[in-house]
Order: C-alpha cells, then sequence, then structure tokens
C-alpha cells in the first residue's frame, strides 16, 4: 500500500471509532437521564451504565462476526476478530468519566444527583461539540455552520428522548 493508502485507511478507522463514540454517548445519556437518584444508589447506577455500555459492546462484537460470516461465508480471521474489539472499544470509553462520577457518589465526594448531572453535561457538552465540528466540516458560513450544528444536536436529542420516553 502506498503512503496516501495507509492514510485514507487511518482516517477510515478513525471515523468508525468517532461514529462508535457518538452512539454510545448517546445511548448513555439516554441511561443517565433515566436514573432516578432517588430511588437507585451509587452501585446500582454503575450497574446500569456499565451494563448499558457493556451490552452495546458486547452486540456488537456479536454482529460484527455474524455479519461477516454471513457475507463471506467464513469463519472472521483472527485479526478481523482483534479489529472488531478496536472498532467498538469507544462503546466502552464513553462509560468511563460517568462511571468516574459514580465512583465519587459512592465514596462521599459528592451525592449522586451531582455525579449523574456532571456526567450528563458532560456528555452533553461532547455532542455539541461534535455537532460543531461536524457542521464545521461543511465549510458553510457561521450562521449556516451553527444552523446545520443545532440541527445534528436537535436529531440526537430526539432520539435521546425517545429512548427516555420509552424507558419511562
Amino acid at each position: 500500500m502506498k503512503r496516501t493508502d495507509n492514510f485514507v485507511v487511518d482516517l477510515e478507522l478513525r471515523v468508525e471509532l468517532l461514529k462508535e463514540r457518538i452512539y454510545a454517548t448517546l445511548a448513555l445519556l439516554a441511561v443517565l437521564l433515566t436514573i432516578d437518584v432517588r430511588d437507585v444508589t451509587p452501585l446500582r447506577a454503575a450497574e446500569l451504565v456499565l451494563g448499558t455500555a457493556l451490552s452495546l459492546w458486547a452486540a456488537s462484537l456479536v454482529a460484527g462476526v455474524m455479519a461477516y460470516r454471513v457475507v463471506m461465508q467464513q469463519h472472521a480471521p483472527e485479526h478481523r476478530l482483534r479489529r472488531q474489539v478496536v472498532l467498538h472499544s469507544p462503546l466502552l470509553a464513553a462509560a468511563a468519566f460517568p462511571m468516574v462520577m459514580i465512583l465519587f457518589a459512592a465514596t462521599g465526594v459528592w451525592g449522586l444527583a451531582t455525579a449523574i448531572n456532571v456526567a450528563i453535561g458532560a456528555s452533553f457538552l461532547l455532542l455539541v461539540g461534535w455537532s460543531l465540528m461536524s457542521a464545521r466540516a461543511l465549510k458553510a458560513g457561521r450562521s449556516l455552520t451553527l444552523i446545520i450544528a443545532a440541527v445534528e444536536l436537535g436529531v440526537g436529542l430526539a432520539i435521546i428522548g425517545l429512548k427516555t420516553a420509552v424507558e419511562h
């Protein structure tokens, strides 16, 4: 492969990794929003967050392996399996910050409500940042960039709202 081909492959990998991280952030944000801190202990909140991340990660791995076998009509080679683990690792990484915040609540640094709110705020700010970067990449004017970012963020929040409404 030429150097430029490797560069394109590296960029495609970054696209896939970021896609997984955005997906996981949306899913975990929906979970964080449904945690009722009056009825949940920090341990239960950690189970919900980690359980969601682990189940999304495992489902993505299984889907990747199954899809490969269906399309290619053979077992996935070991390097493909390792690639699947790497590709879907952002699903686990998205849970790291909320878990740290919940750990602070469990150790008494602050309350669970504060921990969940900080995790929600951080996740929301990540989505805002990604929406702005995505819109900015279109090289539109400032106003159009803000409109595009707002629409993308709105779609993300609508997805979260739908998941939150279904869980209540």
